[in-house]
């Protein structure tokens, strides 16, 4: 921290300054900060004296120095002489405070100079914990302590109520003068700034339903409300990550915003995703124009929201306009349920239907070629029926089938005809889930380019007709298409993004912004969703092989934070990961985590957490009857044993790894088990005492 010298020469008797405390006022504020007493040690009072007149009795900078004197143990005299150089009694209020800042910084060290700067690059003077550890790009835990040892040195104050931590505008402008000429500095800071929006959001919808939310939104409105998004227009700021903030901020949470404010957030989020971000821009500019669009509705509604009926009207038998609209409304709703009564089935429609559901079954039971069967014929069925819906159903299956088999062609061409059908039927779910589908196999060809144009296409149509559910799996989706590409930013955005929607926060902040449906209306909706649907969304992304997605995407990310090096939060998503597949009964994908997760321990030295996952995978793995996972497993456990000096034991684990090995290759070759991979690749090689720990590898099929 630079510190201004004061100027040399004769100077007049200071002048207080308006700001300035009463020497007596000044000197016990210095005692209790630095002894804790009302008056200064005798050995230190004139050196006290000296101190509060050199920093010009000013109150901020006297309650710094004070806790640097009580946390370093130096005396008054130390401290002036160290700093007498820079303090000017006669200089300006930033000045002095500079001073002793820059001075507090030194002493605490290199962790709190990084958050005090992060808290300088938030728009607000006021974020809690999690905003400003994402902003400093730390985790909360390791966040907590410097905030800490900030607040005790009276440079960074914190607020009970809120829970936030606020840097004065003073002490702010010394810190962004800390690192004015810093260009890359800043730029990094932007970065961590525009995360902390994102992070913002998770932090107040957390709490959504519960006696603290109304204090989180308020916080939250604040920091939106202060937010200055033009240092964001560079391109190496996070600019693209702080448009999506903005628009959740305006679409997605309830905080609050004034409506200037949103109109002016959603532009600015239109300009940062640019041509870069073509949907985020279009959603950007829809929600502008719908904000618009509402806010003169909001005008206007008073026209007959405030008309009612006199007394002397009602007394003569006349209706209100509230009665009147209401009938009309009723009125309506009745032609609505009229318009969406089902129609009787084609038997031939109802058949089709019947093979498509016994098709996924057997999909996934493994009998692929009856699969094909059943969805050939359904198809052949849906084209006597003239029903285009159901026959672009039964060739998305086909097609995906194909693709598992291997016949890309195929595959290609039953989803070029799939989609087309979709939508010349105007449905925009089924389009989408044709696009994720042809996304895969895009995939599989080695087209990574227009895998990720399929996959945001159909975010583009899922997020039209707001189904949640698809949108999740569409991220996870592309979440690990970036994580095979080394996009390790954007597999996070994605995953983060799908836990959101799978975690239900954005359900439960939208259930508190509508009004729950009336038992007649969710009777309607579902008529009318059972009339357009082939097959359910549910059992059509289980045909497509999206089951246990919530599970999935935890311990997707659980991978990604692995090869970020986060080992303690990779744990805790392998953790979640667990609960959600023991929940659901998903043996198999326990197990995988299981394993995965003692990988990590072994990797961090936990041994005893290790062997307790290891063990409990194996368990599953000899319920299932799975010979590959268990020789995995057991190879695992050898290489543990191993390093706990448990010779004996891992030469046992070894040697049934290897018969396991041996008869899954037997049973392989003779094709009688379906979907189990070799382990002999597994278990080459011999383990040693002193190797390191193998390095963990992504258990989430990709």
């Amino acid at each position: 921290m630079s510190r201004l010298r004061a100027t040399s020469g004769d100077r007049k008797a200071p002048e207080l300054k308006p700001s300035a405390l009463s020497i007596s006022a000044a000197l016990s504020v210095l005692s209790q900060g630095a002894w804790g007493t009302d008056a200064p040690p005798a050995a230190d009072a004139q050196w006290a004296y000296a101190l509060i007149a050199a920093l010009g009795y000013l109150q901020a900078p006297i309650e710094i120095a004070a806790a640097t004197l009580r946390r370093t143990g130096i005396s008054a005299e130390t401290y002036l002489r160290q700093n007498a150089m820079y303090l000017d009694p006669e200089g300006a209020e930033d000045e002095i405070l500079g001073v002793v800042f820059g001075d507090a910084l030194e002493s605490l060290g290199e962790e709190a100079r990084a958050v005090v700067h992060a808290l300088a690059a938030l728009p607000a003077a006021g974020a809690p914990l999690e905003v400003v550890a994402a902003a400093a790009g730390r985790p909360a835990p390791s966040t907590a302590r410097p905030l800490q040892v900030l607040v005790h040195g009276r440079l960074v104050a914190f607020e009970q109520g809120a829970q936030t931590y606020r840097l004065t505008a003073p002490m702010r402008a010394v810190a962004c003068e800390d690192i004015a000429g810093d260009a890359a500095r800043w730029d990094a800071l932007y970065r961590g700034a525009a995360g902390a929006m994102q992070a913002l959001l998770f932090w107040t919808a957390a709490v959504e339903g519960r006696p603290e939310a109304a204090m989180r939104r308020r916080v939250a409105c604040d920091l939106f409300t202060a937010l200055d998004t033009a240092p964001f227009r560079d391109g190496e700021r996070g600019g693209e990550m702080l448009a999506r903030a903005l628009v959740d901020a305006c679409t997605v949470l309830d905080l609050g915003l004034p409506a200037d404010v949103q109109h002016r957030l959603l532009d600015e989020a239109a300009r940062l995703a640019g041509d870069a971000l073509p949907d985020l821009r279009t959603r950007a500019l829809a929600a502008l124009e719908g904000a618009r669009r509402a806010e003169l509705a909001s005008k206007r509604r008073g026209t007959f929201g405030t008309l009612r009926a006199t007394p002397v009207a009602r007394d003569r038998g006349r209706s209100g306009h509230r009665d009147i609209l209401r009938r009309a409304v009723r009125a309506s709703a009745q032609r609505a349920a009229a318009r969406i009564t089902p129609v009787p089935e084609d038997e031939r429609v109802r058949g089709a239907k019947e093979l498509l559901a016994r098709g996924g079954l057997r999909v996934r039971e493994g009998a692929l070629e009856a699969a094909a069967a059943d969805y050939g014929e359904a198809l052949a069925a849906f084209e006597a029926a003239g029903e285009a819906r159901g026959e672009a159903t039964a060739l998305l299956l086909r097609g995906d089938l194909r693709r598992r088999q291997g016949d890309l062609a195929a595959a290609a061409r039953d989803h070029e005809r799939a989609l087309p059908l979709f939508r010349a039927a105007g449905d925009r779910r089924g389009e989408a889930m044709g696009l994720l589908a042809r996304g895969n196999l895009r995939l599989d060809q080695g087209d990574a380019q227009g895998a990720a144009s399929d996959y945001g296409c159909a975010l583009m149509l899922l997020r039209t007709c707001r189904d949640r559910l698809g949108e999740a799996n569409v991220l996870k989706a592309r979440g690990d298409l970036c994580f095979r590409e080394d996009d390790l930013a954007g597999a996070a955005r994605d995953y983060d993004r799908a836990l959101y929607i799978l975690e239900g926060v954005e359900e439960r902040i939208l259930s508190q912004l509508r009004a729950p449906p009336s038992g007649a209306e969710e009777r309607r909706g579902a008529l009318a969703r059972a009339a357009r649907e082939v097959v359910s969304q549910a059992e059509l992304l289980r045909s497509l092989g999206y089951e246990q997605t919530h599970a999935r995407t935890w311990q997707a990310r659980g991978d990604l934070r692995l090869r970020e090096g986060q080992t303690a939060l990779a744990a805790r998503d392998y953790g979640n990961a667990i609960l959600l597949y023991r929940e659901g009964g998903d043996r198999r994908g326990e197990a995988a985590a299981l394993r995965a997760r003692g990988d990590l321990r072994r990797q961090r030295g936990a041994l005893p957490g290790a062997q307790r996952d290891y063990e409990d995978a194996l368990r599953l793995f000899e319920a299932l009857g799975d010979r590959a996972g268990q020789a995995a497993v057991l190879k695992a456990r050898a290489d543990l044993r191993c390093e706990l000096g448990d010779t004996a034991g891992a030469a046992l684990d070894f040697t049934r790894a290897h018969a396991l090995a041996d008869i899954v290759d037997v049973v392989n070759a003779g094709g009688d088990v379906a979907g189990q991979a070799g382990a002999k690749g597994v278990l080459t090689g011999a383990s040693h005492r002193d190797d390191p720990p193998r390095p963990v590898t992504a258990v989430v099929p990709r």
